[in-house]
């Protein structure tokens, strides 16, 4: 079967007029899911109302997005927010982001890895508010930001789970709080607004500034926040880097992506170029252990890579590599789409 490159497309409007669209997008799709998850509600209705309530607290356009999203596809508005905080209900998937600070340039680069990610509930979105337009991967059953963005302010964002840390069921998802922080115009502006809202579960974001060629790190806990500037080869994948972590409770997998990935990072010159980023994500070992790219035709019932952000902000080079449908996307840093075509 000849497959086609997911979706791309734009929305226009407010926060909620964007969900409408969105949803609509994805309708088919979150129909077809709906009453899995309303069967979930009736045990989770009290939780879900009182998160509800924070965000239109803490996080109100995020709220208003999800409303859209709920009210574009038919979706109930209550099921449409328990799909939203996978930490009540589970589904976590893992992936690699690596950093190089080099003479010329700062580059990001990260694979997106997921069990669940298809042709039908994933897309590139463009969000445009007029003066702020940003480009994000984008689930139907995400807000954008839980995987990778970038915006015509000159930022670009990925962002890992964190397997073996403590979790909060009254606090906000970290995947509805990653929507606001993409709407960054500058580090600290992202740090500022990762720092003031309690999250449910650890994550770490890994930030690129295009404009003054700064990488920055940072992992957030419930509890504890670590803020680095990177100036040397760095990689992340679904681990704590900055503290101990419980090793009985963090994939075998993510340890081997990191500890690999750094050391393919550590070996490349001052020359590097986009390519060769992405050359240290595609590396494939003899088993799923021992592999930082997971091909899915290989392991279709695992976690696998279904999508590359590289980011070369010297050469005004941003690609999406989409492994879904094996497809690259160009964009410059005005997030205008400069092509589409085959990998």
């Amino acid at each position: 079967m000849t497959k086609r490159m997911i979706d791309y497309f734009e929305v226009f409007g407010d926060d909620y007029q964007m969900g409408v669209l969105i949803g609509r997008h994805f309708r088919d799709y979150l129909l077809s899911i709906e009453a899995g998850f309303a069967a979930m509600l009736p045990g989770h209705i009290e939780r879900v109302k009182a998160l509800e309530a924070h965000l239109a607290r803490k996080l109100p356009h995020c709220l208003d997005e999800i409303y859209g999203r709920a009210d574009g596809s038919g979706v109930s508005r209550d099921v449409m927010l328990l799909i939203m905080f996978p930490e009540i209900y589970g589904g976590t998937d893992g992936c690699t982001s690596v950093y190089l600070k080099t003479p010329r340039t700062a580059m990001l680069a990260h694979n997106e890895d997921s069990a669940t990610m298809n042709i039908d509930n994933v897309a590139l979105v463009k969000y445009d508010y007029g003066d702020l337009k940003l480009v994000a991967y984008t689930s139907a059953i995400r807000l954008a930001g839980s995987a990778f963005a970038f915006n015509n302010s000159g930022m670009a964002f990925s962002s890992n789970h964190i397997f073996g840390g403590e979790r909060d069921m009254d606090e906000i998802s970290r995947f509805i709080l990653l929507r606001d922080v993409i709407n960054s115009t500058s580090i600290a502006e992202a740090e500022r607004k990762v720092r003031t809202v309690d999250v449910a579960s650890p994550f770490n974001l890994n930030l690129l500034d295009m404009n003054s060629l700064t990488l920055c790190n940072i992992e957030r806990d419930l509890h504890d926040l670590h803020v680095e500037y990177i100036c040397t080869p760095y990689t992340h994948s679904n681990h704590f880097c900055t503290k101990p972590y419980d090793t009985a409770r963090v994939p075998v997998n993510s340890v081997f992506r990191r500890k690999k990935s750094l050391e393919l990072l550590s070996a490349l010159d001052d020359d590097a170029t986009l390519d060769s980023l992405l050359g240290v994500l595609s590396y494939e070992g003899d088993s799923y252990d021992s592999s930082v790219f997971e091909r899915r035709e290989k392991y279709p019932d695992r976690i696998c890579t279904v999508a590359s952000l590289a980011v070369d902000p010297a050469l005004d080079d941003i690609r999406v590599l989409d492994f879904i449908g094996n497809a690259v996307f160009r964009f410059s840093r005005d997030c205008t789409l400069l092509s589409a075509s085959p990998l």
